[in-house]
């Protein structure tokens, strides 16, 4: 195959002929020009967007978002609406959970920085709305985000960026261009014919407006039998500001505590099994919160014949149920917490330790293998105290000493190993059982990648149970940590013939499956209240861990590795790193 260019000159006709191969780089270009343009109209089919209204630019960002911004604005105004393709939610993950992340991990626009935390709020189960405001170049703006998915599997995140002394309309016309991809969702999904998992709305309540923000406090009412209008139940609610509720009169039987489920843009509230929205005959048995003609703040609920409705009577002075087992757990971590101490680098030296010493051996017991382990510090005075309570350089040795002197031995070095004499037999120096180790302590500044933990198992033949539970502390090289429980116990008789319980538990939730021959049970229970009290950022330094938790709590905590840094000691044991599964 040939191609010509016929020219014409001065009457005479002249034939050019171009190489092949300049007619494949032809039909090359071409073909990535149709493949480019073919899938940029293929990706805005999967990811529409609004019409552009009048007054506003549509632009592209890449292949990945669509912008639009707004024209006639004063100088040094901006204000732009951004919408990015869908994504898939993770197993399990909520729209609220993934906004939180996205809005608190993202970089602030105009390469800016944040001035605080994002606000994340509920406004239906499909729409949740988040705010948070930054700095750039001098001048405060405020980015609005929405995360919208109307099947519950897929997410989509629009954005609207605005300048602080943008006026009010504007910003108006902003969040209403933003709220349009709701209807752009619903008529997507029913294109490509996805299931829509649509929050139902309570129905209208007279003299009654549904929505905004709940006020937290007391709410006292009664259940009214609408028949004959005989009182029934009597109900004192408390709704905390942190999502929390408890019942002190009447409500779930069997849990008066909770978090309350609940839609600002339609007043949908869920409060344990007692006030909330049934799945099934939701214009029949439904909960809705919204403020009176009178201006009372009420909860309405009906169900069948049965009206409850509960009015704001008072703040409340009580304390979270969050709160009052936090203050729990810290009054029983303070009754355990080792009291000899100083502050961090006014203890031990190092150059007045010996060695940490760590000795373990694997005993069986109580149908189980079981991990015996101890630590130990030997200081070059010939002294030895049994445990680490501390990290030597938090620990005060003088008062240890004098108030605790059955911690306090001697030691010797015979062979390779440390032999201890205590002083209940001061002249009596015995080898440890088990294998000694000498702990290698951390460089100033050091930082680690990885899952440290331990795991326990239980076995019992006679009762058919077992357990696995594992704990440890998610370590990151950028200084954050995150420690954990979780494990599961499974017990019962054989498969088919008797009933199989088994427990799948962690921090964030508790899933119980029975199997029996004839029926199967499954329950989970979610828990979704904040990780700061065990997420937070560590420093290692010496035989020193500092955790510095998120909710403000401080721990110095003694520590140790090994060579390879493939093992830690942390609270009393030594931690062995995960390894991660090649896929």
């Amino acid at each position: 195959m040939r191609i010509v260019k016929i020219l014409k000159q001065d009457n005479s006709v002249i034939i050019q002929e171009f190489p092949r191969r300049f007619l494949f780089v032809c039909v090359l270009i071409c073909l990535v020009q149709t493949c480019v343009f073919t899938s940029v109209l293929f990706a805005q089919s999967l990811h529409t967007v609004p019409n552009t209204p009048s007054g506003w630019k549509k632009t592209t960002a890449g292949r990945t978002a669509t912008v639009f911004s707004k024209m006639g604005l004063k100088k040094g105004q901006s204000l732009t609406v951004k919408f990015y393709q869908r994504q898939v939610l993770d197993t399990e993950q909520s729209i609220q959970g993934w906004l939180k992340i996205r809005m608190s991990t993202g970089k602030a626009p105009l390469s800016g920085k944040w001035s605080g935390a994002p606000t994340v709020v509920r406004q239906t189960g499909n729409m949740i709305e988040g705010t948070r405001h930054f700095e750039a170049v001098g001048k405060k703006y405020i980015v609005r985000g929405l995360a919208v998915g109307v099947d519950k599997v897929h997410v989509r995140f629009a954005s609207a960026v605005s300048s602080h002394n943008i006026s009010d309309s504007n910003n108006a016309a902003g969040v209403t261009l933003m709220y349009k991809l709701f209807r752009v969702e619903k008529e997507a999904a029913a294109k490509s014919s996805r299931g829509l998992n649509i929050e139902k709305t309570p129905p209208k309540v007279k003299n009654l407006k549904a929505g905004g923000a709940i006020k937290p406090g007391r709410y006292v009412g009664n259940a009214v039998y609408l028949r004959d209008n005989k009182v029934g139940a009597k109900y004192d609610l408390v709704l905390f500001d942190n999502g929390e509720f408890e019942f002190l009169v009447g409500g779930d039987k069997y849990r008066k505590t909770g978090r309350y489920l609940y839609s600002n843009a339609t007043g949908r509230l869920n409060v344990g099994k007692t006030l909330a929205n049934s799945t099934y005959r939701h214009d029949d048995e439904y909960c809705v919160y919204g403020k009176e003609s009178t201006g009372k703040m009420v909860i309405y609920a009906r169900e069948g014949r049965w009206q409850r409705k509960l009015t704001w009577i008072s703040k409340s002075d009580r304390a979270s149920p969050t709160e009052v087992k936090r203050a729990d757990e810290i009054a029983e971590a303070e009754a355990k917490r080792y009291k000899h101490v100083t502050e961090p680098g006014e203890g031990v030296r190092t150059d007045e330790i010996e060695s940490v010493l760590y000795v373990w051996e694997t005993n069986y017991r109580s149908g189980a293998v079981q991990l015996d382990q101890e630590g130990f510090v030997l200081m070059k005075d010939g002294r030895v105290m049994d445990g680490l309570p501390t990290s030597p350089d938090t620990l005060d040795v003088a008062v240890s000493r004098s108030r605790e002197p059955d911690r306090w031995g001697w030691w010797k070095k015979e062979e390779d190993n440390y032999t201890f004499a205590w002083p209940v037999r001061p002249r009596e120096y015995r080898q440890p059982n088990g294998k000694q180790v000498i702990g290698v302590p951390f460089e100033k500044g050091t930082r680690l990648a990885g899952d440290f933990g331990m795991v326990s198992t239980e076995t019992s033949l006679v009762s058919n149970y077992s357990s696995v539970r594992r704990w440890g502390i998610k370590l990151s090289d950028n200084g954050r940590f995150l420690k954990y429980r979780n494990g599961s116990t499974q017990s019962g008789g054989v498969p088919g013939m008797e009933a199989i319980t088994t427990a799948v538990w962690s921090d964030d939730s508790t899933v119980i499956s029975t199997l029996s021959p004839n029926a199967t049970a499954l329950s989970k229970r979610n828990r979704n209240g904040p990780k700061t009290d065990r997420m937070g950022s560590y420093e290692l330094d010496g035989y020193r861990m500092t955790l510095k938790y998120d909710d403000g709590r401080v721990e110095h905590h003694a520590t140790f590795t090994d060579e390879g840094q493939q093992n830690i000691w942390f609270e009393g044991a030594r931690l062995y790193r995960r390894e991660t599964k090649k896929k």
